[in-house]
């Protein structure tokens, strides 16, 4: 569950972010839990529809940028988490994105997390990340916002990463 006091809304985006259990990696290849991670949003989006801007798979935990029309991010997050059968931790964190500023610096960050960990020269190579598809144009089978402008973007994110900002 969500450990704070959440706020429901519908106008704003949340960064979500759950761990593996005890922080460990998880316990199958990655490309597994990818596979589940699509499963967990089939599921989670059939009970509360949701916008997914932005999800990044790590090897021990994930990041989601997501807003909920319906104003239920506890139980889009409850489904989505119960598909992965005990491999995540019960609680997670989140921030509400309340503004611009805040949005854009929360939108590299999710997309910059592998890049940080020296798993990938840039940002779009990672492939457990919606960035990836979107630069490829593959198909996610959930429902997720695609950057419009995509040049310019992939620009920011990983130019953002070499200021440090």
């Amino acid at each position: 569950m969500l450990k704070k006091n959440l706020i429901f809304t519908e106008e704003y985006y949340y960064h979500v972010t759950t761990r593996s259990k005890d922080k460990a990696w998880f316990q199958i290849p990655l490309e597994q839990v990818w596979e589940i991670s699509i499963e967990a949003f089939l599921s989670a989006q059939a009970k509360c529809p949701a916008i997914v801007s932005q999800y990044v798979l790590m090897s021990n935990h994930y990041h989601m940028l997501i807003r909920t029309p319906g104003r239920n991010i506890d139980q889009f997050i409850y489904f989505f988490n119960k598909t992965f059968n005990n491999m995540l931790d019960d609680g997670c964190r989140w921030s509400l994105i309340a503004n611009e500023k805040h949005f854009k610096k929360v939108f590299c960050y999710i997309y910059q997390n592998p890049r940080r960990a020296n798993l990938v020269e840039r940002c779009e190579y990672y492939p457990y990340s919606t960035l990836f598809y979107t630069c490829r144009h593959l198909e996610i089978p959930f429902p997720f916002v695609v950057l419009e402008h995509l040049e310019s973007d992939l620009d920011f994110i990983n130019s953002c990463f070499d200021q440090g900002t």
